[in-house]
């Protein structure tokens, strides 16, 4: 059994990146012949060349309101069962501490965000 998966696993691997390969190689092929019919038919194509007006940020801000929500429910839940006055289980009391400060900093990040996506070009991405 264990000389099967040494012999499958790379194959996995091997055919995943091998389909992702193709995938690529065949989706430029199609926009390619795409491209050359369009210029056949006489229509201009500068149009798929010049660069978009929309600009990818990422989302740095976001991710770091949200994960510093998140560890403090964590450290919060450790706190609560450290205590001992408290009689709770551990699992439950952090994941329900993480979960409930981590929904209330998406909620802040939210609102954080909001002023900065209605600046971009006067309308509001989401």
């Amino acid at each position: 059994m264990n000389n099967l998966a040494l012999i499958f696993g790379p194959l996995v691997w091997i055919s995943f990146f091998a389909a992702l390969v193709l995938a690529w190689y065949f989706y430029l092929k199609a926009r390619n012949k795409e491209r050359m019919a369009l210029i056949e038919k006489g229509v201009d194509v500068s149009e798929f060349y010049t660069k978009s007006d929309l600009k990818f940020r990422f989302p740095w801000l976001k991710i770091g309101i949200i994960v510093t929500g998140i560890s403090i429910g964590f450290a919060l839940g450790l706190f609560i069962i450290a205590d001992p006055k408290f009689q709770f289980e551990g699992g439950p009391v952090i994941l329900a501490t993480s979960f409930f400060f981590g929904g209330i900093s998406i909620i802040i990040a939210y609102f954080v965000d909001k002023p900065q996506r209605k600046r971009q070009n006067g309308r509001t991405l989401h």
